[in-house]
């Protein structure tokens, strides 16, 4: 049979997609049980989400298709030459193989290489960091004019700012794409409509719109944002950000009965969690 352009992409996408840790523990759950593949799939995700394994880890330890790098500290005061910088690792996730062989399928390596620029600058803010395009240029394998072309277009067709050291200074007042995403959610489009606008993957904006709904939550109930973030496992500045996002829709009248729908929207992750978290949290208010 002659392979297409098209089938040999997929074949390749499926190749890399084995490596994931999904893939391995669903394989060992189907040869160990009477599951199907799907039911196995379903398993493996929920014990990697109960075990901390996988994009649930919340420990700072390489997982498949992650690396440690040094990256420049947050502290550090703009201007000052690098040979002075100060650097801390940092765990970035190079590869996310089930949410890059979805974006390489629906569009293309150049989208591909735009997610992992949002990704990776992304994780090394939350670690108290900021990568430069000379950092993403060597980690990604292209050219600086290349990542610096991509950061533009980034910005430019999204609305957003790409947290990079060169533009630490509009840090502050600039949307990352992680809030855009939950802007629109807030706002009534679904996951796939976001996934589209943005050209970002579906799998990824669940996870920024489903961490939102849990922060917010939690601290409803929790009234500290320290726990807050440890419960919902994210940054401290991440978990202020969607509190803040929070807060500014909250004035405006018409998104009242949205706000109130996600607040509302994982008391099941609340339920499992606070069980697990109980003994910590003890006294306090609104705990059952």
């Amino acid at each position: 049979m002659i392979e297409s352009t098209a089938i040999k992409k997929q074949l390749e996408e499926e190749r890399v997609f084995l490596r994931s840790s999904t893939h391995q523990l669903t394989n060992v759950i189907t040869d160990g049980t009477n599951c199907s593949p799907f039911e196995a799939e379903i398993i493996a995700n929920k014990a990697q989400e109960v075990f901390h394994l996988g994009d649930f880890a919340h420990i700072n330890r390489p997982q498949a298709g992650q690396l440690i790098w040094k990256a420049i500290d947050s502290t550090h005061p703009h201007g000052v030459p690098l040979n002075r910088a100060i650097y801390k690792e940092v765990v970035l996730t190079f590869c996310n193989f089930e949410e890059d062989r979805e974006i390489h399928r629906k569009y293309s390596m150049t989208q591909k290489r735009q997610q992992q620029i949002l990704r990776m600058t992304s994780e090394a803010v939350d670690q108290g960091t900021y990568l430069t395009q000379e950092d993403l240029s060597l980690i990604i394998g292209s050219d600086i004019k290349t990542i610096r072309c991509d950061i533009k277009h980034l910005q430019k067709a999204n609305d957003i700012l790409v947290p990079t050291r060169g533009n630490k200074l509009d840090i502050g007042p600039g949307v990352t794409h992680r809030e855009k995403a939950v802007e629109k959610y807030i706002q009534g489009k679904n996951p796939a409509e976001i996934s589209r606008d943005m050209k970002h993957s579906i799998k990824a904006i669940e996870r920024y719109t489903r961490t939102f709904c849990r922060s917010v939550y939690c601290q409803k109930e929790v009234h500290d944002t320290l726990k807050t973030a440890m419960i919902v496992g994210i940054s401290l500045p991440l978990l202020n950000k969607y509190l803040d996002l929070h807060q500014r829709f909250l004035k405006d009248s018409q998104y009242a009965p949205r706000l109130k729908e996600i607040e509302e929207m994982d008391s099941k992750f609340w339920d499992t969690e606070i069980a697990k978290k109980k003994p910590e949290l003890t006294g306090q208010k609104g705990i059952k």
